[in-house]
């Protein structure tokens, strides 16, 4: 679960079959849908004991009405105001046990309709305020019910999360801030064990380190970055999210790191993506001179690394470089931010960095190591 984003309950699942006729008749098998065949009285039941939501969420028409009437009166501008930035309305925990719940609907669509998304949302979300007597509120609201149309086939979520899981660890945000759910699948990766030491050499914010320490608490922690803002961000977010947990925090430069030869487990870092942090030819010199250093501290055989990083072609020509003292084990592509990044997922050989340092003057042709590692 230390994975998941947003959490939603499916509510309903259903197939549509488009006349073709016009853009009403097609929005009216939605309308017809949820008056006659859309039952939601069990989710709706589980989103309030999950959300703890004390107010009425099946209210009678008097109480809509009277409710209804005192938002009318009420300063309606404070409100919106007070709520400012909140992507997701407020927290349904919050409410109160005589308050109606307020709620609004959005549509996620693809494929080829006579419908946009915005008519998907207003037909449904009107017919959900005849059915149930609820208060439409398009930032305040307690509960967003997001439909997700996939050519004829409409799945109905009840999002649970108020605010997204990613954002739990951190508390001092940097201009690359990586998300700790990102941080944990970045981590199961690498597969740690018990009594392992796990290093980030670049911890920006501290963001993996963080995670790592609350995950595997059997394991040594330790973070670093050679910007001293870095270190005293990832101090105070330790400070608020894992200051009972054993992290150890270094300022240091990643061409030189402070550990002894064949030291480390574990490595796993958000690499610069010469784009928001860093420039992609600094990297072609950096990423060498990284990936050289982990060989040396990486245990030899057992050592694992899970890097990730935006610029592939700096990483590649770093691998030329120091490929003999790696195998890469798997390449995944991820979306980070809307950039289209790689993980890069590698084993420490049993060549010893010795005698890497006594080969590099006569290294093999890239391509035959480029073939071996990718």
């Amino acid at each position: 679960m230390r994975s998941i984003d947003n959490i939603f309950i499916i509510a309903d699942v259903r197939k549509f079959e488009f006349t073709g006729s016009g853009k009403e008749a097609d929005l009216q098998l939605f309308k017809d849908s949820v008056h006659n065949s859309m039952k939601l009285e069990k989710s709706l039941d589980a989103w309030k004991s999950i959300t703890s939501f004390q107010g009425k969420i099946y209210p009678t028409i008097e109480e809509y009405n009277i409710a209804e009437k005192d938002r009318k009166l009420s300063n309606t501008v404070t409100s919106v105001a007070t709520h400012k930035g909140r992507k997701r309305g407020q927290d349904p925990s919050e409410a109160k046990e005589n308050e109606i719940l307020r709620y609004r609907v959005t549509c996620e669509r693809s494929g080829n309709h006579s419908f946009e998304s915005a008519d998907v949302a207003r037909a449904i979300g009107g017919e959900l305020q005849d059915k149930y007597c609820w208060l439409v509120d398009l930032s305040t609201y307690y509960l967003e019910v997001v439909c997700k149309l996939t050519d004829n086939e409409l799945v109905t979520h009840l999002r649970v999360t108020h605010e997204s899981k990613h954002r739990r660890n951190i508390m001092c945000f940097g201009p690359t801030t990586l998300r700790a759910t990102v941080c944990y699948n970045l981590l199961q990766l690498a597969q740690p064990k018990t009594g392992d030491i796990i290093i980030d050499p670049m911890c920006g914010g501290g963001s993996i380190p963080i995670e790592a320490a609350l995950v595997y608490s059997q394991s040594y922690v330790i973070g670093g970055d050679n910007h001293i803002k870095a270190v005293t961000r990832t101090r105070s977010n330790i400070d608020a999210s894992a200051s009972r947990c054993k992290i150890d925090l270094i300022n240091w430069s990643v061409s030189q790191l402070p550990l002894k030869d064949c030291y480390v487990d574990i490595v796993v870092s958000d690499m610069p993506f010469g784009k928001r942090s860093g420039r992609m030819v600094d990297n072609r010199i950096l990423y060498k001179q990284f990936l050289i250093e982990l060989g040396r501290i990486l245990k030899t055989s057992t050592g694992r690394t899970v890097l990730l990083t935006y610029d592939r072609r700096s990483f590649n020509m770093a691998l030329q470089t120091a490929g003999d003292m790696f195998w890469v084990t798997k390449m995944l592509g991820v979306n980070i931010g809307g950039l289209h990044a790689a993980v890069y997922v590698m084993k420490r050989t049993n060549v010893l960095y010795e005698k890497y340092k006594s080969k590099s003057s006569k290294r093999i042709p890239p391509k035959i190591i480029e073939g071996r590692n990718l």
